[in-house]
């Protein structure tokens, strides 16, 4: 029976005469139980259950002094963390990228200037090398296009950046598709949610980001016009985010300790800078500070900074017109070069570079933090990555 149907026939009962309404009330109460019975299949769907249930995620951290990576598992209810076995590379390990669906692995294996591949053990988060291949440089920054047929990397030293094919089985290109001159500092690089633009930041004393076009189908880089976009202040934009539903991009400024806001024509894939704002609280020296990295949550409402040298988090509201307020700051270990929030958004994640702890941090609904463990992990850290445990 309908809902239109069920909503007649107790009109028609509630409206009968006083002698008649014994009657009525059964049938509603009939009624009750057949809606009751057919809404039940529903609720008891197991695809239901599998989306409500709470998700484990194998936590990987990149230690740049060791040769091994950190491996925890969060139980994303609770915020705990379990320490697993590290897992041995055999060389510094570097920025890391995983596929789309938590199943391969890139790794930068930066002083050996190697880029690996692995295929992860959904299970027990383990790694089994796919193979190697050699680099013209070490790379502080790895990247997969959203196709996950393609790696793209940026150069600090050689100012460059490059793509390499990805197969079907993981194995990567012995040499790029495309090697490309930039300028010095190219310190990353990400495409934008259509694939069709790529975007990469440059520290002082080349404070520029370049503006690239992007083929999915063949992998191919191409100068957007105009090719780069330059703050009008020494900066030295290093990471960046996109706002995750408008058409907005921040990068966060390693040499000025500031965050620009930049407007992002999605049709031509180009920026244009409205805001620059510091992440330091006011009276705190600049030149004892450099930023490192930036998030922002899923809602858009928060967006995140590190200080190194103020050793922080930076809190800033997001305006509905994208404009940024700096609103907190929260410690963090010495030298926080990396960070990042878990999958579901309640849980937050700092690697401290100059302390070789990690810190958790439980995410509140206004976006402030709280921290809740702190765990060992390898020397110098500088990179979280997670991936889902199934």
């Amino acid at each position: 029976m309908g809902v239109a149907q069920v909503e007649a026939y107790v009109t028609l009962d509630t409206n009968a005469s006083r002698h008649h309404r014994e009657f009525p009330m059964l049938n509603l109460t009939i009624l009750i139980v057949i809606v009751v019975a057919f809404i039940s299949p529903v609720a008891a769907d197991p695809q239901s259950d599998r989306v409500e249930r709470p998700m484990n995620y194998h936590v990987y951290v990149s230690n740049s002094g060791s040769t091994f990576l950190s491996h925890f598992l969060l139980d994303s209810s609770s915020g705990e963390l379990t320490v697993q076995p590290d897992i041995d590379l055999g060389a510094a390990p570097g920025a890391l990228a995983t596929d789309a669906v938590g199943r391969r692995m890139y790794v930068c294996l930066r002083s050996e200037k190697q880029f690996a591949s692995f295929n992860i053990d959904p299970a027990s988060g383990g790694l089994s090398k796919i193979d190697a291949t050699h680099v013209p440089d070490g790379a502080p920054y790895v990247y997969t296009d959203n196709t996950d047929r393609f790696l793209l990397a940026s150069y600090y030293g050689a100012g460059h950046v490059s793509v390499h094919a990805i197969g079907d089985d993981g194995t990567l290109s012995d040499e790029p598709l495309q090697w490309i001159e930039t300028d010095g500092h190219a310190h990353s690089i990400q495409t934008d949610r259509s694939n069709r633009f790529a975007f990469v930041p440059h520290t002082n004393p080349a404070n520029v980001i370049y503006q690239f076009r992007f083929d999915e189908s063949t992998g191919t880089l191409s100068p957007n016009d105009p090719a780069t976009i330059q703050p009008a202040t020494p900066e030295g934009p290093r990471h960046f985010v996109f706002h995750p539903t408008k058409n907005l991009l921040y990068s966060v400024n390693e040499n000025g300790s500031t965050v620009s806001a930049h407007h992002f024509d999605a049709d031509n894939g180009t920026l244009t800078s409205f805001q620059v704002i510091s992440t330091l609280p006011d009276g705190f020296d600049a030149s004892d500070n450099t930023t490192a990295e930036i998030k922002i949550d899923q809602s858009g409402r928060f967006l995140y900074a590190s200080n190194r040298g103020h050793d922080s988090l930076a809190l800033f509201d997001v305006g509905d017109d994208g404009t940024l307020t700096l609103r907190d700051h929260f410690a963090t270990e010495k030298t926080p070069r990396f960070f990042d929030l878990d999958p579901t958004g309640k849980w937050l994640l700092s690697v401290g570079q100059n302390s070789g702890r990690m810190s958790a941090y439980a995410v509140e609904a206004s976006g402030a933090l709280i921290r809740t463990t702190t765990h060992e992990v390898g020397d110098a850290p500088l990179w979280i990555e997670y991936v889902e445990a199934r």
